[in-house]
């Protein structure tokens, strides 16, 4: 596992899920990095698109989640949670029926493995769910088990009357779920009709109480006002209304931006060393040491990009502020005050050097950096660990989430019939 240990304190169930949602996160592309940039995803991401992962895939899981948990039967957690397994295996079923032959792409979750499946949707939708609304209770998933096991118990103990088998009890209606629209009466896979997209635009819409100005980007493209939704944006900046942003939201949106346009040429700096570093003398490595080389000179062709020494200090700022409003661990300070060293000191390398590639300095920032956060793993120190590197490792650009929310909202405005356009517009 890249870039931290998972240590395990216990063996509850939260522990479990919350720890099983990290393994499957960092199994997805584009989620491993080698240089610890996390916490600077998060305090961004979690402005622009709050609640979003990169395990989300489609809206409707959002509605398929309490349609499929409202008639569980059980009266034990335990048997609340192999009754919602079954329940979630089943779906991945109909969905499946419902897409063959052409399931890749579609968004099922676990439609590889079924009932194997280790991540299923509730434990990946959970924290979207209850920030929503659409869950009313508190706590995790096991806790919605335990707290629909205790009210079962209690209702049991005020009824003369109550059936032989108390597992085969349909879970009473306790207000946990907020009412839902009506279902088609044909099952269409993921596409939302004109109420359920409707619906979910409102949750996403009163879930966020932030000023006009401060408002989510979420919240600004499901905007009823939006009377176009834009497609095919690889990064939510490159939207041809981005003037229009909320504009606290928008500098959270630029900070990031500029922040991850110095550290991708950390990240090509890296892979170079991994490259040049491989215990072997193939055509393989020079390829990759040749890849690494021509992304190193493109980069450099957009020096005057890169965020200055005070936009740094901005950066350093704007996050200081986010971390107290969220009232974060002394953990995460740590963890940021190390990643707002490494972009200072790196930033310095690169204002400095006149051939990266070759500079001993930048060898030992991105070194050290990875050895912090990997003691004992990483590649740089102990280079046998380089023998069997393909490359690529950590090798992309932040998006911050945008890839999954533009999914959901993509659905949902696809339910609601808003016009669409390509971005940019195909040349006549």
């Amino acid at each position: 596992m890249a870039g931290s240990l998972v240590a395990w304190l216990s063996f509850d169930h939260d522990q479990q899920q919350r720890t099983q949602l990290l393994m499957a996160a960092l199994s997805q592309q584009g989620t491993v990095d080698e240089l610890g940039m996390g916490i600077l995803r998060d305090l961004v991401a979690g402005v622009l698109f709050p609640g979003h992962t990169v395990l989300h895939t489609r809206a409707k899981y959002l509605l398929f989640l309490p349609r499929d948990f409202t008639g569980l039967k059980g009266s034990t957690a335990e048997a609340l949670s192999k009754a919602a397994r079954k329940a979630e295996t089943d779906r991945i079923a109909a969905l499946r029926r419902h897409y063959e032959p052409h399931l890749q792409g579609k968004g099922i979750i676990g439609y590889t493995t079924g009932s194997e499946t280790k991540q299923m949707p509730s434990g990946s939708y959970w924290g979207l769910l209850r920030r929503l609304g659409i869950y009313k209770g508190k706590g995790s998933l096991w806790d919605a088990y335990s707290d629909l096991a205790t009210e079962r118990s209690a209702r049991l103990r005020r009824s003369m009357f109550h059936a032989e088998d108390e597992d085969d009890q349909v879970t009473p209606e306790i207000g946990l779920w907020d009412e839902l629209p009506e279902p088609d009466d044909e099952f269409d896979g993921f596409d939302l009709s004109t109420d359920e997209a409707a619906w979910l635009r409102e949750k996403f819409l009163l879930s966020d109480k932030s000023p006009v100005n401060a408002r989510s980007l979420v919240s600004w493209l499901l905007d009823p006002d939006r009377e176009e939704w834009v497609e095919g944006l690889s990064r939510v900046w490159d939207h041809p209304q981005v003037d229009e942003f909320p504009a606290i939201t928008a500098e959270a949106m630029w900070l990031g931006r500029d922040a991850d346009r110095l550290v991708f040429g950390a990240r090509i700096l890296y892979n170079y060393l991994c490259a040049v570093g491989r215990p072997d003398d193939t055509v393989v490595r020079d390829q990759l040491v040749e890849k690494y080389e021509k992304a190193m000179k493109d980069w450099l062709t957009r020096r005057d990009e890169l965020p200055s020494p005070d936009r740094l200090a901005e950066l350093n700022a704007w996050a200081t502020s986010r971390l107290d409003a969220t009232h974060a661990s002394q953990a995460a300070r740590i963890r940021w005050g190390r990643t707002m060293a490494f972009l200072t000191q790196w930033l310095k390398d690169v204002s400095a050097s006149q051939d990266l590639l070759a500079d001993k300095k930048a060898e030992t920032t991105i070194t050290k950096r990875e050895a912090s956060l990997k003691p004992g793993r990483a590649r740089l120190v102990q280079r046998d660990r380089l023998r069997n590197w393909k490359g690529d490792a950590g090798y992309f650009e932040m998006d911050y989430n945008w890839a999954p929310a533009q999914r959901l909202i993509n659905d949902i405005h696809a339910g609601l019939r808003t016009p669409r356009v390509s971005w940019p517009p195909a040349p006549r």
